[in-house]
């Protein structure tokens, strides 16, 4: 195995300094976990180590970072892949081509792997993460998790002797994490020595060697009472507390619902209605259709059957006008962003704002502040990290104010206070403002008691879960 090296690194971006004196010893073949606040440098650190940065980002590195002896960043790319293996926190951005097939196959011939072993390879590494069945489907019909997986078959087919995790598991649901934390534990049994970002810590007590934790730019290693706290954590999958609703009328109505993807029956014939001005949580495994049916709900996506709201057939409705009604908070926060700054989408979310008056300058200043976004108001939204896209993007649906929100996984790859911080500030906005609002999360401890309504989604049926008093 190659010797890497992280001494006394520091990174810096305009004039912003993101790592601050960082050492780090990985053991050969050991299996650590990287935690830290969303903004504190985890990810700048797996990219530096990974060589992508300085090279694709500008900025000013200074400390020793090298592999055998080599700065890791001027290894050139195919050979830096055989010693390192890096997964990125947002699964599309790592992707250049149509399936999981032809993404894998790319993938080893720019390693110069035998043409003869790649379909294996392909195939073996699929099945491994329980993939092998859309080997052939289109990587953009995926759901967020299904996307993470075809990820992590790739990165552990490259067989690299270092692997990097950033926020793997944030998109998938909670028996398909454990069984990914254990494939990679068998993974590192190979020899192989692994580096996990995540701020979601359950699953991991018994196979973690060693936790390092970031704060604010600086890193230190976890002792064991810290290690402790972190790794006991609340079970892997936290009952949800919730109620039926009493009478099933509301503004967004299914009547006969059906949803496929080509001729995959995701949802057969449903008929349901979401209760006005009260939260909805939707569970259910990955892939099962969450996601595309909040694509029909803004019309993006076909379907059989009805969907109304307040009584009109949306597919009656202009799209741009029904967007105003019912608007979609996307899995992927780069998605939402039309300008460049932080600054520029805030000015554009108050004058497309249904409540303008409430959101005032100072209101909006108060706000970041409570969302620790302040300092970075001026920043290009891409340079910010995956935490804080998420906290700027849920702030500026909220601004908007559409009537129906519709959050998909807004709470993934944050941190547990973030989480907390978003939770509240949404609860208190949409109440304040009357809004209904419908989410789809895997991140369960969180919202164990946040929610009014609770839809599975699971076997082509939506059904309402909760006690009947």
């Amino acid at each position: 195995m190659a010797n890497l090296v992280v001494k006394q690194v520091s990174f810096a971006y305009q004039d912003t300094t993101v790592l601050k004196n960082v050492s780090m010893t990985l053991r050969p073949g050991s299996l650590n976990l990287l935690v830290g606040p969303s903004g504190s440098g985890k990810s700048t650190l797996l990219k530096l180590i990974a060589g992508l940065y300085p090279t694709f980002s500008g900025g000013k590195l200074t400390g020793e970072l090298t592999l055998d002896n080599y700065a890791i960043h001027d290894i050139v790319p195919y050979q830096r892949v055989d010693h390192i293996g890096y997964l990125f926190q947002n699964p599309t951005r790592q992707f250049v081509m149509k399936t999981p097939f032809e993404e894998l196959r790319f993938s080893l011939e720019n390693l110069q792997r035998s043409p003869q072993i790649i379909p294996n390879l392909i195939t073996q590494s699929l099945a491994r993460v329980g993939m092998k069945e859309f080997i052939t489907h289109d990587l953009m019909t995926l759901s967020g998790g299904e996307k993470q997986k075809v990820a992590l078959a790739a990165i552990l087919a490259a067989d690299s002797d270092y692997l990097l995790l950033d926020e793997p598991f944030a998109n998938v649901d909670p028996q398909s994490r454990l069984q990914l934390i254990h494939l990679i534990k068998d993974y590192q049994k190979q020899g192989k020595t692994i580096l996990i970002a995540d701020h979601d810590w359950s699953g991991y007590a018994d196979v973690i060697d060693d936790i390092f934790v970031m704060s604010d730019g600086q890193l230190h290693v976890a002792n064991a009472e810290e290690s402790h706290h972190i790794l006991s954590q609340l079970p892997i999958a936290p009952e949800i507390h919730t109620k039926l609703p009493a009478a099933q009328t509301g503004d967004l109505d299914l009547k006969q619902v059906s949803l496929s993807n080509g001729d995959r029956l995701l949802l057969n014939e449903t008929s349901l209605s979401f209760p006005t001005a009260k939260r909805t949580l939707i569970t259910g495994p990955n892939g099962v259709g969450k996601s595309t049916l909040f694509s029909a709900l803004v019309k993006l996506y076909p379907y059989g059957g009805k969907i109304s709201y307040q009584g009109q057939d949306i597919a009656k409705r202009r799209i741009a006008q029904h967007v105003r009604q019912v608007a979609l908070i996307f899995q992927n926060a780069e998605q939402q962003f039309i300008a460049m700054t932080m600054a520029e989408e805030l000015k554009q979310a108050q004058a497309t704002s249904h409540f303008a008056k409430q959101w005032s300058d100072d209101v909006i200043t108060s706000t970041l502040q409570r969302l620790n976004l302040a300092h970075v108001r001026d920043h290009i939204v891409y340079q910010l990290s995956g935490g804080q896209q998420k906290k700027l993007q849920v702030l500026l649906m909220l601004i908007t104010g559409t009537p129906v929100l519709l959050f998909d996984e807004p709470l993934a790859g944050l941190d547990a206070e973030s989480q907390k911080q978003l939770l509240d500030l949404i609860a208190e906005v949409t109440d304040k403002q009357s809004q209904t609002v419908i989410m789809i999360s895997h991140q369960l401890h969180a919202v164990t008691d946040w929610f009014d309504y609770h839809l599975e989604f699971e076997q082509q049926h939506l059904t309402f879960q909760g006690d009947a008093s």
